[in-house]
């Protein structure tokens, strides 16, 4: 699953060209560079202008598109008339509607003028700095109707902002309505939100938001920023979008549950001693653990509180002497006597303020606890431990039973893919009419067949043509794009099994690849290959081998909008961090290093703006290898878990080296050696293997 944050890139270069796509445009705004030359094809007809300055449309389809192709590499290869019927089969589409948030903003500003505050700000997390949230937290997409998983949105009493980074830039722009205007983060010169309030903001200006959303860390640097021009930052005693909700969901309550022994390979007793052992090394005190994950992981316990990720809500204070948990009740009545045997003392959720007000105690806290939690301990006692935690580092390196679960798991999901693709593939000869959504729901049902299976790890990217152009794209429940034989078919899902979680992304064609299509796969591939064969020092960071991901596609000019690959929990969060290759995003600002047992995913991509995206995403651990002179100690290196092919139909051989195409040639034979047993009593499974 795609992750990281943007890195700068042009939309589109001054040049005019054309790229061949497949089976129909995406709806695009028309966009503009000053001096740029631009083609727009309108319904009836295309022409040529300049375009000096443009703003992105914004509700209903205009009659124009712009710059469809984002690399010169596809010039010449398509013609006018191509693009007249891709323009038909796009005009023919049904497309949702951006949400009306006129009344919701409307209703915000009114309780932003009761509070007497000047902006508010709305992030995505909820109270535990989740990624995914429970539909009740689910603030930021309500108030502006954007459903990324990342992005903050800032409401003034006359505008309304959302900050997103490259991941989202074309999901934004479609979802957002008139009421709000898009900054897309990573783009030369746009501020991501904390930089821009406090340039944008008159003098003493109030700034509202709630304080259980907002990093410590983050909300510290804004106070500063902002009193810079005598403005303050509030905590708001009750959340604003909250107030305005009249239809908000509530908290799903499902049983929490032991993770087994078996699975979890460390018992919880042990892992709570080490975080004593480490308390008694600081002088003694209180961690506050706050990441619903950590939590999880510490107690060897799981949930399904919150979609795709295997947690609940609460929080877990370890002391010199004694283990707190808060969480509703309700969550935990069937683990009673398991969390008993552990020596946990349960409290209410809510109880926490009040117990971290009184505790006394010197507290250590995550650099991503909330600036609420930081509060109630009192700014006088806490710690603020950086990304790399004793806990997070702990849960990063996958113990024995950890690793072999995951071994398990991503064999088993091989085994599921070759079912799915063979169905695919044969349902595509046939003529069949199968869209996005179909393809997704077909694979989720085989994968629930796995005894192991608990539900999906995120939501499916089913992405066919120029969906694919989107990194995370959210394939639609109704009328979803059909796949067809022109363009590329790109598949990035994985389940959650009891003993690992699953991320794989391919992507495969149909038909009869484009030139452009062949080399943009190709360029992606070798990054994906540079990358798996990499030997680096223990001491490296995923930042230092982001670049080999990226130089393959660099050759081309070609580059892509985020990380080049995250960390994988063990029936965990499908994005794990502190640790990932990345060269731009937050990770590369604060570099962890690599170190054995990390679960990594390694996914290039390449993605051509209302045509075709390309993406090949694999899992690796990190493991100890042995290399000619082992200089300086030990070296490190990658083991693939991930057992399904890579397609060989848009490979252009006459771009790789013999080195690359060994290491192919030797890829897809080891994952047909793994995947075959699994599947002799599916010929159609066993035809498709075989010819990978």
């Amino acid at each position: 699953m795609n992750s990281g944050t943007s890195s700068n890139e042009r939309i589109c270069s001054s040049s005019v060209f054309f790229s061949r796509g497949g089976g129909g445009l995406h709806q695009w705004a028309t966009y503009g560079i000053t001096g740029s030359l631009w083609v727009s094809l309108s319904r009836t007809m295309p022409r040529i202008f300049v375009k000096v300055e443009v703003r992105p449309a914004r509700g209903s389809p205009d009659k124009t598109m712009g710059c469809l192709a984002s690399r010169p590499h596809a010039a010449a290869r398509g013609s006018v008339d191509e693009k007249r019927a891709l323009l038909a089969a796009w005009a023919s589409e049904s497309r949702a509607q951006p949400t009306d948030t006129t009344a919701r903003l409307a209703a915000l500003r009114a309780e932003m003028r009761d509070a007497k505050i000047d902006a508010y700000i709305v992030p995505t997390e909820d109270a535990h700095a989740s990624e995914y949230t429970a539909a009740c937290d689910a603030r930021r997409a309500y108030i502006s109707g954007f459903t990324g998983s990342a992005g903050t949105a800032v409401v003034l009493c006359d505008s309304a902002h959302l900050f997103a980074d490259g991941r989202y830039h074309i999901q934004a722009a479609q979802q957002l309505d008139a009421n709000w205007t898009l900054h897309k983060v990573g783009q030369t010169g746009v501020r991501d939100w904390p930089a821009w309030l406090a340039h944008a903001l008159p003098r003493g200006s109030r700034v509202g938001v709630d304080a259980r959303l907002l990093a410590y860390a983050t909300a510290d640097e804004l106070s500063a920023s902002l009193a810079k021009s005598d403005g303050a930052l509030c905590y708001v005693e009750r959340n604003l979008v909250d107030a305005v909700w009249k239809e908000r969901p509530a908290p799903v309550l499902a049983p929490a549950y032991e993770h087994t022994l078996k699975y979890a390979g460390v018992p919880a007793t042990d892992k709570l001693a080490a975080v004593r052992a480490w308390l008694a090394e600081q002088g003694g005190g209180a961690y506050v653990l706050s990441s619903l994950d950590e939590i999880a992981w510490v107690l060897n316990m799981r949930g399904a509180s919150v979609p795709c990720n295997p947690v609940f809500p609460a929080y877990v204070v370890v002391t010199d002497d004694a283990t707190h948990l808060f969480v509703d009740e309700r969550l935990v009545r069937e683990v009673r006597p398991y969390l008993d045997a552990v020596g946990v003392t349960l409290h209410a959720y809510d109880a926490v303020w009040a117990w971290l007000a009184a505790a006394h105690l010197p507290c250590f806290l995550h650099e991503r606890a909330s600036a609420a939690l930081v509060d109630a301990v009192g700014r006088r006692r806490p710690t603020i431990l950086p990304a790399d935690s004793p806990v997070a580092m702990a849960k990063a390196r996958k113990n024995a039973a950890e690793q072999e679960g995951m071994r398990q798991a991503y064999l088993r999901d091989g085994a599921a893919w070759a079912r799915w693709a063979a169905w695919l593939e044969e349902a595509m000869e046939r003529g069949e009419r199968i869209d996005e959504r179909q393809a997704a729901d077909h694979f989720a049902k085989i994968r629930s067949q796995d005894p192991l299976y608990v539900t999906e790890a995120y939501d499916a990217i089913s992405a066919a043509g120029p969906n694919a152009a989107l990194p995370h794209y959210e394939t639609p429940a109704m009328h979803s794009r059909v796949i067809d034989t022109a363009a590329p078919y790109l598949n990035d899902s994985g389940p959650q099994y009891h003993d690992g979680t699953i991320d794989t992304t391919r992507t495969v064609h149909f038909g009869k690849p484009t030139f452009a299509q062949r080399r943009a796969y190709t360029r992606v591939l070798q990054g994906h290959i540079q990358l798996a064969r990499a030997r680096f020092p223990v001491g490296t960071t995923g930042a230092q081998l982001d670049m080999l991901a990226r130089q393959p596609l660099f050759q081309d000019g070609f580059n892509y909008l985020h990380g080049t690959g995250h960390g994988i929990g063990a029936f965990l969060n499908v994005h794990e961090g502190p640790y990932g290759f990345s060269s731009s995003s937050r990770g590369a600002k604060v570099p962890v290093a690599l170190v054995e047992g990390m679960a990594v995913s390694d996914e290039p991509g390449f993605y051509e703006e209302g045509s075709y995206g390309v993406r090949i995403e694999s899992v690796f651990l990190v493991q100890s290898l042995g290399t000619y002179r082992d200089f300086g100690g030990a070296w490190l290196g990658f083991e693939l878990l991930t057992r399904v092919p890579i397609s060989t139909k848009m490979v252009d051989w006459s771009l790789l080296t013999d080195d690359e195409k060994v290491w192919l040639r030797d890829h897809n034979a080891l994952v047909r050696r793994d995947v075959l047993p699994l599947v002799k009593d599916d010929k159609r499974a066993v035809r498709w293997l075989k010819r990978q």
